[in-house]
């Protein structure tokens, strides 16, 4: 209904000149939703889910928060004005609560040898949780690494997920055993599940495939044919003949090798004679002393691959 003109200028000088505002109308497009409130909180819906947004206009005391019912959605903001929307964690969209998912492994007591690896089943029931879940192991011993095959994963709150853990130590990591815990982090929350791990003083070398076709010369050796030159390992406390570091060799080659040696007395003896492709040398070196230990392949006929094992006191 038009106003009479008369009416349009009443109104205009009681209000010093200017019109009175007029409320602006909710409006709705593409999915988009949008509503006003005097107590400074509002809130918008999108059924899509996806191409739609939602939010809230300024006010007072602020606040926004959206949601969607289909696309998988939800998330809050509190304490600003703005055009609000639905928030999620790095981890992506998620329900339900963190606390309540459960973590367990199918190993809790391990052993690993020196420069090998062991593997640990991860198992992450949700328990009514919905989102993504970071997996970690917190407190390992130095010199163990831990490697998770998926690093997240995705809960749907029922169905339980699964990884495989891998820790592999290097040659100087310290002996003993050790408490870690197997870790699943999300929103803040974090399940654990504990793991027992012993490292054992104990080491395997391999001969190479191929060793004798490197090229080597006594002027030139080849010494990283056995890994790192020298290998570093830490003895045990109060190492003995009855607490020794136990050193094995593993022959990967296609012929047969010998192992030369000089420490008799203190378990690092030479062979007594070749052991063939593919096998273990049936000659165990408990080595009863820190110190020392230079070896190299007896059957080269001199000192061509070479290597050494350095065995520090322990701290």
């Amino acid at each position: 209904m038009l106003l009479p003109v008369s009416v349009l200028t009443a109104l205009t000088g009681a209000c010093g000149g200017q019109p009175e505002a007029v409320p602006s109308l909710a409006w709705h497009e593409h999915g988009t939703t949008g509503s006003t409130s005097s107590t400074g909180s509002s809130s918008g819906s999108s059924s899509g889910g996806g191409s739609g947004s939602s939010g809230a206009a300024s006010s007072s005391s602020g606040g926004s928060s959206g949601a969607s019912s289909s696309g998988g959605e939800s998330g809050s903001s509190s304490g600003s004005s703005g055009s609000g929307g639905a928030a999620a964690s790095s981890g992506g969209p998620s329900s339900g609560n963190p606390d309540a998912v459960a973590v367990s492994v199918d190993k809790s007591t391990l052993s690993v040898p020196l420069m090998d690896s062991a593997v640990v089943n991860v198992s992450v029931a949700p328990n009514g949780y919905s989102g993504t879940m970071t997996l970690a192991a917190a407190s390992l011993p130095s010199n163990v690494t831990a490697a998770f095959a998926p690093a997240t994963v995705t809960l749907d709150g029922s169905t339980t997920a699964t990884a495989v853990l891998t820790l592999t130590t290097t040659s100087d990591v310290a002996p003993g055993t050790a408490g870690f815990s197997v870790t699943a982090s999300a929103g803040g929350a974090t399940q654990t599940a504990s793991v027992s791990l012993t490292v054992q003083s104990v080491i395997t070398l391999h001969i190479p495939a191929g060793v004798n076709d490197t090229g080597a010369t006594v002027s030139n050796p080849n010494s990283t044919a056995f890994g790192p030159y020298p290998i570093t390992i830490v003895a045990p406390q109060n190492i003995s003949a009855s607490n020794p570091v136990t050193v094995y060799f593993k022959n990967d080659d296609t012929v047969a090798h010998e192992i030369h040696a000089d420490d008799a007395a203190q378990g690092f003896a030479h062979d007594p004679g070749p052991f063939g492709a593919g096998q273990m040398d049936p000659f165990v070196r408990n080595v009863n002393s820190a110190g020392t230990y230079d070896f190299y392949l007896h059957d080269q006929g001199a000192p061509i691959t070479i290597g050494r094992v350095f065995i520090q006191a322990g701290q």
